[in-house]
C-alpha cells in the first residue's frame, strides 16, 4: 500500500501562505503523513480537509487526529458525504466522481456517530452543502477536468458513476479534558 507523504508542492505552498501571513515561525510544515507521527497530543486545532474518504480506515484516521489534540483541543473535519441519517454511508465500487482512490462517504449524521465512537465531544455539523461547478471548475491555474466533467450530463444530481453528487460537510469537535 502507497503511504501518502507531503510532495515539495505542498511546501512550496506552506511557505507562500507562511509568508503571505508575515512569515510566522510558529506555524512549521513536517513533511509527514499523520501515520508516522506519534501520539503528539500537542496541537489545538487539527484540521482535516478533503481527506477522510480517502483513508481505507476512517475510525483510525478519526483516533489519529483525535491523539494529536491537547486535552480540550478541537477537530475541524471537512470532508464529503451524502445525504442520509446516521446510518448512511456510500462506499463506491471503484470510482467516485473519477477519483479512483476513495473508500467510505458517510452521511454528515453517521460521521458525527463516527466521531463520538472515538471520544470526541460538542459535535457540532456546522456546514453542510452541494459542491457546486462554480467553486469547482476549470481556471487558467488548473487546466485539467474539474466537476462539470464528472457530473452526469443528463442529470448533475448525479456523478458519471450514477453516485449522488458531492456535499461538503463541515464538522468542529472537542477533544474531552482529562
Amino acid at each position: 500500500m502507497r503511504r501518502y507523504r507531503p510532495s515539495h508542492l505542498f511546501l512550496v505552498q506552506f511557505e507562500a501562505i507562511r509568508k503571505m501571513m508575515g512569515n510566522d515561525q510558529r506555524a512549521h510544515l513536517l513533511p509527514l503523513g499523520i501515520e508516522q507521527l506519534p501520539e503528539l497530543q500537542a496541537f489545538d486545532t487539527v484540521f482535516s480537509m478533503g481527506v477522510l474518504y480517502h483513508r481505507r480506515s476512517p475510525l483510525d484516521h478519526l483516533i489519529q487526529l483525535k491523539n494529536q489534540l491537547v486535552p480540550g483541543g478541537e477537530l475541524i473535519l471537512e470532508t464529503l458525504v451524502i445525504e442520509g441519517d446516521e446510518n448512511a454511508v456510500l462506499v463506491p465500487h471503484d470510482r467516485y466522481a473519477q477519483m479512483r482512490n476513495v473508500y467510505f462517504f458517510p452521511s454528515a449524521r453517521a460521521l458525527k456517530v463516527w466521531l463520538e465512537k472515538v471520544g470526541l465531544k460538542m459535535i457540532r455539523i456546522v456546514d453542510e452543502n452541494v459542491t457546486t461547478i462554480g467553486e469547482q471548475r476549470t481556471t487558467e491555474w488548473m487546466t485539467h477536468n474539474s466537476l462539470p466533467e464528472y457530473l452526469d450530463q443528463n442529470d448533475p444530481s448525479k456523478t458519471v458513476e450514477g453516485y449522488p453528487a458531492p456535499r461538503r460537510a463541515i464538522l468542529v469537535a472537542d477533544n474531552p479534558s482529562n
